[in-house]
């Protein structure tokens, strides 16, 4: 059984941190997303989660896409 890179990199992405002015714990994209569905977010909301869940899945898949290519090399 193969696990894909696109795979690791959208659970990646949804255990990212979520950046804010929570410094006291640790807030994983994915907890925040389920959280504001419940609440009724405004539009800007989804907006900014957007681009962040995008950035944070590009970022993972480019690290893992680069292990990949390392390992493949050595």
């Amino acid at each position: 059984m193969s696990i894909h890179r696109w795979w690791l990199a959208l659970v990646a992405a949804l255990l990212t941190p979520w950046v804010g002015p929570h410094m006291d714990r640790y807030l994983p994209v994915g907890w925040v997303l389920i959280k504001a569905s419940t609440e009724t977010a405004d539009a800007g909301f989804w907006v900014i989660a957007g681009v962040l869940l995008g950035l944070g899945y590009g970022v993972w898949l480019l690290i893992l896409s680069g292990i990949a290519a390392w390992r493949s090399r050595h």
